[in-house]
């Protein structure tokens, strides 16, 4: 004999009533999903984006009005490439002299130690060699 005043069992048996239960218990729907998070992404940054972000950061642009004009990336994933791939491409006289030391030492294709031995991030290495040496390298 069914008391009142008891919940719904659910379709486990605990006693608990599941969502769509109580919405038909009570009337009332569930609140909205929000919206899905940007989905993982290992698309290489192009030329312009890098420039693009350059840009704007330089001119005091928040992260996130940054990461909006970048649809397909995170606002998490434009401050990381920020920091790590691109904030220390601002090379000193004499960096620019170790650089230049350490491609000829371990050639134009190892950047990654030459990275190392300058204390800049690879990429920003070869982005200013390129950009900076042209055909010396």
């Amino acid at each position: 004999m069914p008391m009142s005043g008891m919940s719904t069992m659910s379709p486990t048996g605990l006693g608990e009533a599941t969502s769509l239960e109580q919405e038909e218990e009570t009337g009332e729907t569930s609140p909205q999903m929000p919206a899905p998070k940007k989905s993982r992404t290992n698309t290489p940054w192009s030329p312009a984006e890098e420039q693009r972000l350059k840009v704007m950061r330089d001119a005091g642009n928040s992260w996130g009005e940054i990461a909006k004009t970048f649809p397909n990336r995170t606002e998490g994933s434009v401050k990381k490439h920020w920091y790590k791939d691109m904030h220390y491409a601002d090379f000193a006289e004499n960096d620019s002299a170790a650089l230049l030391a350490a491609i000829k030492e371990y050639e134009a294709s190892k950047w990654k130690v030459i990275g190392q031995k300058v204390g800049k991030p690879a990429k920003a290495c070869e982005q200013y060699a390129k950009e900076h040496f042209g055909g010396r390298i």
